[in-house]
């Protein structure tokens, strides 16, 4: 009897050794596509690509596996990571150079693309792109990405949470198909070379959280949503350094949630509207160097702010008195600097 029972945990233990092993090797697709992300990829000074070897890509630097179907779910190698134990972590600073594969497409159960602040990372988005339906978050900020948004990560990926692409060298417009991407919470396409409009569509997103478009070439008009209620987590809106020209609309005033507008460096017209006094979380407010001008008045519903940036606009006459009874302030760039009227503890820049 002995032996038999001997025979059984042979069995046994080579069949726990042959289902580690195809634990650890991950799925085909997965490794070809990483393999191929990898293969254009011409330098990594962190050394965390050169550690991509065998089969068990769940165990690589910067990826993460599903605990189920060992499906790849993330792509995480930004500029700036933490490195070392727990005792001892330190912050290490590494770049990369090369272009984003077309091979990721074969990633199918990904969630995360994570190659921020890698500096050399050049050439366009992938249209392959479109395939990854499970992406929740793509964040290649701080790159040289270079053409056109791909139309297909508006229209095709809707589970989206956050699209950072800020700091590139993108192109072209934003797409009025935004509007797809209901799940979508942070979008920030700043400091690129987007032309165009703002899509109307966006005000449709009553996710979002956060919209920064700064420093691109924008024209046109603010989008804002028309009725109360669309927008009803937006905690901030910067639109600063474009193009935008019109009135800041009186629907700003149904953002209620709203903490920052930044709004400078534009061609805007007409007054400060009065209806952003009825954002009581509104603590900063820029809108210089436009062409506005201001009611004083109205002006001292204002009284939550902490930042208050109105020079270089067509305001004129004394310094609103109310000013002075703003307890929060404290950080004001006004066209009257050295107004005597200004008895207040503020950094006047």
């Amino acid at each position: 009897m002995a032996p038999r029972y001997f025979i059984c945990f042979l069995a046994l233990i080579s069949l726990m050794i042959t289902n580690t092993s195809a634990h650890k090797a991950c799925h085909p697709d997965d490794l070809k596509g990483l393999y191929g992300f990898k293969s254009c990829i011409h330098s990594d000074t962190s050394g965390r690509l050169s550690k991509w070897k065998g089969q068990d890509c769940c165990n690589w630097p910067g990826i993460s596996c599903h605990n189920t179907t060992g499906r790849v779910k993330e792509i995480y190698l930004p500029g700036y990571y933490v490195d070392g134990d727990n005792e001892s972590p330190k912050i290490v600073s590494s770049t990369m150079s090369g272009s984003i594969s077309s091979s990721i497409s074969l990633l199918t159960s990904l969630e995360v693309l994570n190659l921020n602040k890698l500096v050399g990372l050049t050439g366009p988005i992938p249209q392959s792109i479109e395939v990854l339906k499970n992406l929740k978050e793509i964040i290649l900020h701080t790159n040289q990405l270079s053409g056109a948004i791909p139309e297909c990560i508006f229209t095709n990926l809707t589970s989206l949470t956050t699209l950072n692409l800020g700091n590139n060298l993108l192109t072209g417009g934003i797409s009025e198909s935004i509007g797809n991407l209901q799940e979508l919470k942070k979008l920030t396409l700043s400091n690129n070379s987007l032309t165009g409009t703002i899509p109307h569509s966006i005000t449709k997103i009553r996710s979002i959280f956060g919209i920064n478009l700064d420093k691109n070439q924008l024209v046109g008009g603010i989008q804002c949503p028309s009725s109360p209620g669309q927008w009803p987590s937006i905690n901030y809106l910067v639109l600063e350094n474009n193009r935008l020209t019109g009135s800041i609309p009186n629907s700003v005033g149904y953002l209620t949630t709203l903490s920052t507008l930044s709004l400078s460096y534009n061609q805007l017209t007409g007054p400060i509207p009065s209806c952003l006094g009825n954002i009581k979380n509104l603590q900063t407010l820029k809108v210089n160097n436009n062409q506005l001008s201001i009611d004083p008045i109205s002006f001292s519903r204002f009284t939550e702010l902490s930042v208050l940036y109105i020079s270089q606009n067509k305001i004129q006459g004394p310094l609103p008195a109310c000013l002075s009874s703003f307890k929060y302030l404290t950080n004001v760039d006004v066209p009257f600097k050295r107004s005597a009227s200004l008895s207040i503890g503020v950094h006047k820049q």
